[in-house]
């Protein structure tokens, strides 16, 4: 276990505030959001829609961002081997100018049902030059046709097979990281802890954004922002279910470290490298972010986090429009280059 500092990064944060009637959409975000509110009225209505056709119109709502997107050096599309008797993973590889040594395995969200490596390519995209490293975009089983572990599974293949590579190639032969958004934080901390059970190469860091790290929907950030914020509490409680299918009883699969990794114990905790949180202000997921870092705590992982108040879920998409989403990718460059070097 890593020794604890005297000084929590959660001390920097004021939760009552955060959470009090004052806070509120920065200039940007409510600029942001109009335009949000009058594009939707564009896209079809979803009722009677399938599976199928609801990952459609999400994509759409994605696309808004993927326009003006930071170039690369080079984007290459290629199928790794899945687990076991899983199939194959469709990945992006993507690599900026000068890239250093290493690669960062980048997990999108969308509630594990929605979402792929072509409706999620801005942060990948702006993480590669960020960081200034090669980073994998991964395109998991989604749910309810795929529930836990289908997706998990694919992760961690992806970072098996960076792993394998570092192995023999000089270019990946450096620090390896995983990073999410929403549910791909999730999934992202779900291959850490899983690979530190199996006895696997462990990541040597963590950068997570806005993630999904327990099961209670009655968290006060979940009652204060569950609704009128672009994320729903009705959409989150129905993406675990289809994710993790079986109910909310005692037994229940939800409650699974692996889902829920704020719940997994002090001593696997204690054992994940060093990770970088962050949430946004007004998100229900942000008592997420803030009870996990909690858990950090108290296995004594090295940790930093940071609230970007003002701002809606999802909002590193959004760096064309948003200050605060360009100066998220700045912080967590930051800690990850702190991280890696030591």
């Amino acid at each position: 276990m890593n020794t604890t500092t005297a000084v929590s990064p959660l001390d920097k944060i004021n939760i009552d505030r955060l959470l009090s009637p004052e806070a509120k959409r920065s200039d940007e975000m409510e600029a942001t959001w109009q335009f949000i509110l009058e594009e939707d009225k564009k896209l079809p209505d979803q009722t009677g829609m399938s599976m199928a056709e609801q990952r459609q119109v999400a994509a759409m709502r994605n696309k808004r961002w993927n326009t003006g997107e930071p170039a690369v050096a080079s984007v290459e599309r290629m199928s790794i081997p899945g687990s076991a008797d899983a199939p194959d993973v469709l990945c992006d590889l993507y690599t900026p100018e000068q890239a250093r040594s290493g690669c960062v395995v980048y997990i999108h969200g969308g509630g594990w049902a929605n979402g792929s490596i072509d409706s999620h390519t801005r942060v990948p995209r702006t993480l590669a030059n960020s960081l200034g490293r090669r980073v994998l975009n991964v395109e998991y089983r989604l749910s309810p046709e795929h529930p836990y572990p289908a997706g998990l599974q694919d992760c961690v293949a992806a970072f098996r097979w960076v792993v394998a590579q570092a192995d023999k190639s000089s270019e990946f032969r450096g620090p390896l990281a995983l990073s999410g958004d929403s549910a791909g934080a999730n999934l992202s901390v779900a291959t850490m802890l899983h690979e530190i059970r199996a006895g696997k190469r462990a990541a040597d860091c963590g950068l997570l954004f806005y993630g999904v790290y327990d099961c209670d929907f009655d968290t006060p950030s979940y009652l204060r922002f569950g609704s009128g914020h672009g994320l729903q509490r009705a959409g989150m409680e129905k993406f675990l279910d289809w994710y993790a299918p079986g109910g909310a009883g005692p037994d229940a699969l939800r409650y699974d470290p692996l889902i829920s990794p704020a719940r997994a114990s002090e001593a696997l905790l204690a054992r994940l490298p060093p990770l970088y949180l962050n949430a946004a202000g007004l998100d229900p997921l942000m008592c997420d972010s803030i009870n996990f870092a909690r858990r950090l705590d108290e296995a004594g992982v090295t940790y930093d986090i940071n609230v970007h108040e003002g701002v809606h879920h999802g909002f590193m998409q959004i760096t064309e429009r948003l200050s605060e989403a360009r100066r998220a990718y700045e912080l967590a460059s930051t800690f990850f280059d702190r991280a890696v070097t030591g």
